[in-house]
């Protein structure tokens, strides 16, 4: 069996299917003509000054999540604040301070002191070394 196929010339190669034309023949042409020209200035001044709003949205949006933090912090330290004054406003602390730094005793009490060896100066407290305040059994 022979195979045999039909031949169809082209005067023009571009015209053949499958075959791409010169580009080099083809000029594309834009022309921007006064209404497209000026829709394109509106484009960008929109496109423009929405890109800075969403800038500046995102800056406050920033400053808004710093604030937050910020007052959290300080709602810690407040607590923890309130926490101590209420401690030094106690009566426990109040009667261990005037113990201990001005030497205070309660009627009846008696103050037993601890000698230091090997340390000038004495460990009385000021309070104790007037020889009124304190009770001697």
């Amino acid at each position: 069996m022979v195979l045999s196929a039909k031949v169809k010339k082209f005067d023009n190669p571009g015209d053949m299917p499958g075959i791409l034309r010169n580009p080099k023949n083809k000029k594309l042409k834009y022309k921007l003509k006064g209404p497209s020209v000026i829709i394109l200035i509106l484009l960008g001044m929109i496109f423009y000054s929405f890109g800075g709003q969403m800038v500046k949205m995102y800056n406050v949006q920033q400053e808004i999540t710093n604030i937050q933090e910020q007052m959290n912090q300080l709602k810690v330290n407040n607590d923890t604040l309130k926490k101590q004054l209420e401690q030094l406003n106690s009566e426990a602390y109040i009667e261990r301070e005037a113990r201990e730094k001005l030497g205070l005793v309660k009627p009846g009490e008696k103050i037993i002191l601890e000698a230091k060896s090997g340390e000038k100066g004495s460990t009385i407290p000021a309070a104790a070394k007037n020889p009124k305040q304190i009770e001697v059994h």
